[in-house]
C-alpha cells in the first residue's frame, strides 16, 4: 500500500512551490503527524489481511499489509465497505504492515472480524499522537495494561524490542478478569525467556482453584515497589482501572508528570470536526489519545 505525502522543498513550500501557507493543497494527502502535526492518509486506503489469528476469549488479531509510518499509541480508521468506520489502536511496530486487536462489540468490529485472510479493508490514517518514545530513550520503563488496553503497549514493546539498546529496565504489570481473556500470550513469554521485559500477570475473577496472582493488578504494583527515579508508566485501560493505577503510582512516588495514559473516547471522524471526543477543549482523537496525566487529570467529561 503506497501512501501519498505532499512533499516540501524548504520551510514552508510544497513541490508547487507555494508560500508557507500553502492553501492550494489544504485538501490533500497530509504530512504524517508524529513529524508535523499533521495527517499521513486522509483517504481511506484497501489493504489486504495477511494474517488472522483468535486472541484468548474475546479478542481477534486482524494483521493488514501497510507500508505505514506510525508510532506506538496511535490508531487508525478501519472501514468495512457497507457497515462504516471505527477507531482501531495499533498493536504492532512494523513498517510493512499494522496489527489490529478487535473486540467485536458494534457493528463494525463484527464484520470485521468475519473477514478472512485475502480479505480487503480501508484504512485511513495514523491518527493521534502517540507515547513520545524519544522522550523516554535512557529511562525505566513501566507500562501498566487492563484487559484490551494491552493491545496498545504490545506495539509499545514491539518498538521497544527493535531499540532494546536504547532504554533501560522494562517491566510490565497486566491484569485480566481472568486467564483465558490473556492476549499475546506467546509472543510476551518468548520475550520473558528471553530476558527483553519482565511480566507480572493478575486476575481478578479467576475459576476457583487457580493457582496464579488474584486480585488487581495494583496490588502487585504495591507489592513491587518500582523505583521512581527515571522512570516513565505508560498506563492503558479502562478508566477505572487506570485512576486506580495512577493512585498508586502517585502513592509511590511517581509524580503526574512521569505518567502516560491512553484516553479512550467515542471517536468518530478522527479530525477533531466532530466534537464527539472532546475533553475540555481537548480532543482524543487529535490531542490525544495519548496524554501525559497532568495535561488532562482535573479535565471533566
Amino acid at each position: 500500500m503506497k501512501l501519498t505525502t505532499v512533499k516540501k522543498t524548504g520551510k514552508g513550500a510544497c513541490e508547487d512551490g507555494c508560500g508557507p501557507e500553502c492553501p492550494c493543497h489544504a485538501n490533500d494527502h497530509r504530512l504524517e503527524r508524529k513529524d508535523r502535526g499533521e495527517i499521513l492518509l486522509y483517504d481511506p486506503i484497501p489493504t489486504t489481511i495477511i494474517k488472522k489469528e483468535r486472541l484468548g476469549s474475546r479478542h481477534t488479531l486482524l494483521r493488514v499489509k501497510a507500508h505505514a509510518d506510525y508510532a506506538p499509541g496511535q490508531f487508525f480508521q478501519l472501514t468495512v465497505l457497507g457497515y462504516g468506520e471505527a477507531p482501531i489502536s495499533i498493536a504492532s511496530a512494523s513498517t510493512e504492515h499494522v496489527d489490529f486487536v478487535i473486540n467485536p462489540v458494534g457493528l463494525v468490529t463484527k464484520e470485521a472480524v468475519r473477514k478472512n485472510v485475502g480479505d480487503t479493508l480501508l484504512l485511513r490514517g495514523p491518527y493521534g499522537y502517540g507515547y513520545p518514545m524519544a522522550e523516554f530513550v535512557n529511562k525505566r520503563l513501566l507500562l501498566v495494561g487492563g484487559g484490551c488496553g494491552v493491545a496498545p503497549l504490545k506495539g509499545v514493546l514491539d518498538f521497544l524490542a527493535l531499540h532494546r539498546a536504547e532504554y533501560r529496565d522494562v517491566s510490565c504489570y497486566f491484569g485480566y478478569r481472568e486467564p483465558k481473556e490473556s492476549i499475546f500470550t506467546r509472543e510476551l513469554a518468548a520475550w520473558e525467556r528471553q530476558g527483553v521485559f519482565s511480566f507480572t500477570y493478575a486476575y481478578s475473577q479467576p475459576q476457583a482453584g487457580f493457582k496464579g496472582n488474584v486480585g488487581f493488578v495494583t496490588a502487585y504494583l504495591e507489592a513491587a515497589k518500582p523505583d521512581p527515579h527515571d522512570t516513565i508508566a505508560l498506563v492503558c485501560g479502562p478508566t477505572p482501572m487506570m485512576l486506580s493505577v495512577i493512585k498508586t503510582l502517585n502513592a509511590l512516588g511517581f509524580t503526574d508528570e512521569q505518567v502516560w495514559i491512553s484516553h479512550e473516547r467515542h471517536m468518530k471522524c478522527a479530525t477533531g470536526m466532530c466534537g464527539h471526543c472532546m475533553i475540555e477543549g481537548k480532543y482524543t482523537c487529535k490531542d490525544g489519545p495519548v496524554f501525559r496525566w497532568d495535561w488532562i487529570k482535573n479535565a471533566k467529561g
